[in-house]
């Protein structure tokens, strides 16, 4: 898995990244984007046309095919943009370094999914696509993981992750574990009751078998308490504060 600073870049466009940059084409770009963003939370990606989306955002469809390559970049980079525009304003109150903080951030962005639900099932459905290229669902990947693959480096370094754990490896396997608990709730076949605590649930079997000493003690505590009581781990309000003048998606 590459490092958080590659995870974050996906180019418009594989073969044209540069020649495609004028004023005038990012202008399109953005009202691409930004119409993607509208049709995806109207009605996922099931519906979803290329020939609709240029004429909301005004743009011939050879300019998206030039600026984009196909529609899952589109849909991608739109749903990358919605997620960077979530977390740009987002201030959690735990330290991202320790388990605790890995669980407020990976549950707050999850309880965000009850009200992007489109977006949930369109972030799935490209995940899992058989025909998804390789940097997209890289992309998508990261956008789970790019926390917990921070955390997992600060854990090697104190010495708390097991000798015999890649990061790399695991990250993926958290991603893939996160996406189709996801998808099984996107597509009706966990309730939304069950949803966040099957996944903090799955989550924390798979961070016991990972670390070591205090902090698979305190996971280990984490998952007895849901087991117990069905309840998610708490933590202090995070807070989202963007500009007055944003409007929200």
């Amino acid at each position: 898995m590459p490092n958080s600073e590659r995870a974050s870049v996906l180019d418009a466009h594989p073969d044209k990244p540069l020649l495609y940059s004028s004023p005038l084409i990012l202008d399109r770009r953005r009202r691409l984007l930004r119409e993607a963003r509208h049709m995806i939370a109207e009605g996922g990606i099931e519906n979803f046309s290329v020939r609709k989306l240029c004429q909301r955002a005004e743009v011939a469809q050879r300019t998206l095919y030039n600026a984009f390559h196909n529609k899952d970049r589109v849909i991608a980079l739109a749903i990358r943009e919605a997620y960077d525009d979530f977390n740009a304003y987002v201030r959690y109150r735990t330290d991202e370094n320790t388990l605790s903080g890995m669980l407020d951030r990976t549950i707050a962005i999850n309880r965000r999914n009850f009200r992007v639900r489109n977006y949930t099932r369109a972030v799935t459905a490209i995940y899992f696509g058989p025909n998804t290229p390789r940097d997209v669902w890289e992309t998508l990947r990261d956008m789970s993981v790019k926390s917990i693959h921070e955390w997992l480096v600060v854990m090697k370094g104190r010495g708390e992750l097991q000798s015999w754990v890649s990061i790399d490896h695991f990250a993926t396997t958290m991603a893939n574990l996160q996406y189709s608990v996801i998808n099984d709730w996107g597509l009706g076949r966990l309730k939304d009751e069950e949803y966040l605590p099957r996944l903090a649930e799955s989550m924390l079997l798979l961070v016991i078998g990972a670390v070591r000493g205090a902090v698979r003690e305190e996971a280990r505590q984490f998952l007895v308490d849901l087991r117990t009581n069905g309840q998610l781990p708490t933590f202090p309000n995070a807070t989202w504060l963007p500009p007055v003048s944003e409007a929200v998606d």
